[in-house]
């Protein structure tokens, strides 16, 4: 999962968040984990309530959970490069800074992209297209694979 992998450590500050578009990706971020949150109650509930058709009412409102956390994920990520390339601005252009930003904001990129396929895969296999589930799953591999390359190539 792309929340484990470490960002390395630097001695560049990054800027407040002072940019709009910073704010509101989080905000956005922070919507879509309330829906998340919201879906994962109502399987809770739906689950004791204990109706014939209960465990697959439930059954699809954690994975609507999961689908509206990735989307949290991923707006969280493009915030984080939003936020990088705003710090960018501020240092001269190729400078070891501005690269060093720039290179967290790709990588950033990279994460979001992950939690979006992932995403698609849930949403794949809620629609019972395993191969498209699989197909989202393995280019969620490859865009945490390539963001852990360009994380290492940064350090």
């Amino acid at each position: 999962m792309t929340a484990d992998v470490l960002t390395a450590h630097t001695d560049v500050i990054p800027v407040k968040e002072a940019d709009p578009r910073v704010r509101r990706l989080r905000d956005d971020a922070d919507r879509a984990w309330a829906i998340a949150d919201g879906h994962r109650t109502l399987a809770a509930e739906i689950e004791t309530k204990g109706e014939a058709d209960a465990f697959h009412r439930a059954k699809t409102q954690r994975l609507l959970g999961e689908v509206s956390a990735h989307h949290g994920f991923a707006y969280h990520e493009l915030a984080n490069a939003a936020e990088a390339r705003s710090g960018a601005k501020s240092h001269p252009r190729e400078s070891p800074q501005w690269r060093l930003l720039i290179d967290r904001s790709f990588t950033a990129i990279r994460r979001a992209e992950a939690h979006h396929e992932r995403a698609a895969a849930f949403s794949a296999r809620t629609a019972g297209d395993e191969a498209a589930a699989r197909r989202h799953e393995l280019a969620a591999k490859e865009a945490d694979r390539r963001a852990t390359e360009s994380l290492t190539e940064t350090s």
